[in-house]
C-alpha cells in the first residue's frame, strides 16, 4: 500500500511539473510576443497619424500621404522585410460618429488592423480618437483632440454626405507613388523626424475611454498569432534588448523545422 501511495505521489509530482512549465512557458511567451509587437508598432506614431489626418481632404488623400515616402509617417514594418507596409484606410460609421480603420496586409487574405481614428460631431465641435490596436500598442494606447468644425479641412468631408470610402488597393498591388515601399528607417531617427515634423501637442493621452462604433476590422489581428510561430532574429533582438529572453519552448522555432522567413510571411 505504502508503495502505491509512493508511486500515485510520484506521479502527481511529475504531472505538476509538466502543468506548470507548460504556465511558465505561455507567460513568458506573451510576454515576449507583447515586445515584440510593441517594437513594430514604434515605426508608426500615432500623434503622427493624427496630425497627418487633422490636415487631409479626405479618407483617400490620407491614405495616399500615409504612403508617400516624404511626409514621414509611415515607418512600420510588420513583416520585417526591410520596407515599410502599406496601409489601406477604409471608412466606417454613420450620422455623427465616423470613423477610419488603418490596417495592413501581411499575406494574401492576412489583414492586421494597427489604429484607428474616430470622429465624433458634438454641436460645431468635433472630437477626434486616435487608437491603436492593442495587438501591437498595448492596451490603452490612444490620443483625443476637440476642435471646431471649420478648424480641420477633414471634418468638412467626413460627416458630409457621401460613399464610405474603402482602399482599393490589395497585397502586391499598390499605386506608383508607394512603389514597392521605401526602406524603414532606424527607431531613433524615425522618432527624431517625426517629433519635429509632427508634434501632435493637441493630442492628449485618451485614457481607456470605449469607442462610439466599433471599426468592421477590430476582429483582424494577425500579428500576435504569427509573430509566436516562427521570430526572425531581428525579432528575438527585439525581447533581448528589453530584457526579456525568448524561451526555447513554444516560442522558437516550430516543431516541424524553419524555413527563416518573418513570422509575418514575406512581400507586402
Amino acid at each position: 500500500m505504502n508503495a502505491l501511495m509512493k508511486i500515485g505521489a510520484a506521479v502527481f509530482g511529475i504531472i505538476f511539473v509538466f502543468a506548470m512549465m507548460g504556465t511558465c512557458g505561455k507567460s513568458r511567451n506573451k510576454v515576449t510576443t507583447d515586445v515584440i509587437a510593441q517594437e513594430f508598432a514604434k515605426g508608426l506614431d500615432l500623434k503622427a497619424v493624427s496630425d497627418l489626418a487633422k490636415s487631409s481632404k479626405n479618407a483617400a488623400d490620407l491614405e495616399e500621404k500615409l504612403n508617400t515616402k516624404g511626409t514621414g509617417v509611415n515607418n512600420i514594418d510588420l513583416n520585417d522585410d526591410g520596407k515599410v507596409d502599406y496601409i489601406k484606410v477604409t471608412e466606417y460609421g454613420s450620422g455623427d460618429t465616423r470613423g477610419f480603420s488603418l490596417t495592413t496586409e501581411l499575406t494574401p487574405g492576412e489583414v492586421q488592423e494597427i489604429a484607428t481614428i474616430e470622429f465624433v460631431k458634438e454641436g460645431n465641435q468635433a472630437t477626434m480618437h486616435t487608437r491603436g490596436n492593442s495587438s501591437l500598442y498595448g492596451n490603452n494606447t490612444h490620443y483625443r483632440s476637440s476642435f471646431g468644425l471649420t478648424d480641420a479641412l477633414l471634418l468638412g468631408y467626413i460627416f458630409s454626405r457621401h460613399n464610405n470610402y474603402s482602399s482599393p488597393y490589395g497585397y502586391n498591388s499598390y499605386p506608383g507613388h508607394y512603389g514597392g515601399g521605401w526602406s524603414r528607417q532606424n527607431d531613433t531617427t524615425y522618432q527624431r523626424n517625426v517629433s519635429s515634423r509632427y508634434p501632435g501637442r493637441s493630442f492628449q493621452s485618451g485614457g481607456s475611454t470605449p469607442p462610439k462604433v466599433s471599426s468592421p476590422n477590430a476582429t483582424k489581428q494577425a500579428a500576435r498569432a504569427r509573430i509566436v510561430s516562427n521570430p526572425t532574429k531581428s525579432q528575438k533582438s527585439f525581447s533581448t534588448r528589453s530584457g526579456k529572453s525568448v524561451g526555447s519552448g513554444g516560442f522558437g522555432r516550430s516543431s516541424g523545422g524553419s524555413s527563416g522567413r518573418s513570422s509575418f510571411g514575406g512581400g507586402k
